[in-house]
């Protein structure tokens, strides 16, 4: 009787039982890691998809990626529809299996704006702190803020960004920095909102001091 698959292993002495089990346990971790440094980057907004808006945010965060040793690859632009974004998360983790999935804009207080409540769709304990806050109602200002997201499906991490490039970037780089830390999604998201936040505050001190 010869076998390559379970029934091979009855043959095997002790020490031969623990060799191949060490193997089948390097092969997993290789997969995994491999897994993890598959990525796919998702542009959201009705104005990219109609082309009133050029993508800048895509090529930056996959060159970044790319330089952190991912393979990235990119999709075309998603309507601002919650259903759509949040089966295009569903099906990039589980149908194509990728370890790290990044969406860029729709985290606004607009109607329009529905990547965050995608995201939760997909992981209903994702962290979704708030950059900064409204008064609910006020001007175009449906939602009582701005927030990015950070949350899991399976193995896979999934990280909403804003659609502004210059809060893509320093964004981007806190996700990076506290993900080779090995952070949770709620220590990730802690450290994009926490760089977001001041990006905002020199923004608005920039403006106020041109103002003056």
């Amino acid at each position: 009787l010869c076998s390559e698959g379970m029934l091979g292993w009855l043959a095997f002495d002790e020490a031969e039982g623990r060799e191949a089990l060490d193997r089948s346990r390097e092969m997993i971790r290789e997969i995994e890691a491999r897994v993890r440094r598959r990525a796919v980057v998702f542009p959201t907004g009705n104005e990219v998809v109609a082309g009133q808006i050029v993508d800048t945010n895509t090529p930056l965060i996959r060159a970044r990626l790319e330089r952190e040793g991912y393979h990235v690859d990119e999709r075309p632009p998603l309507a601002d529809d919650r259903l759509l974004i949040e089966a295009a998360l569903r099906a990039a983790v589980l149908d194509e299996g990728y370890g790290l999935v990044v969406t860029s804009g729709g985290v606004g207080a607009e109607t329009k704006d529905c990547t965050i409540e995608a995201l939760q769709g997909v992981d209903s304990r994702a962290s979704v702190p708030y950059i900064c806050r409204f008064e609910k109602g006020q001007g175009r200002h449906a939602k009582d803020g701005v927030r990015i997201g950070v949350g899991r499906a399976g193995t896979a991490l999934l990280l909403s960004l804003p659609g502004p490039n210059d809060e893509v970037e320093p964004g981007l780089e806190a996700a990076l920095s506290a993900l080779a830390e090995d952070g949770e999604p709620a220590e990730i998201a802690s450290a994009v909102a926490a760089v977001l936040r001041e990006r905002l505050t020199e923004k608005m001190r920039d403006h106020h001091g041109a103002e003056a």
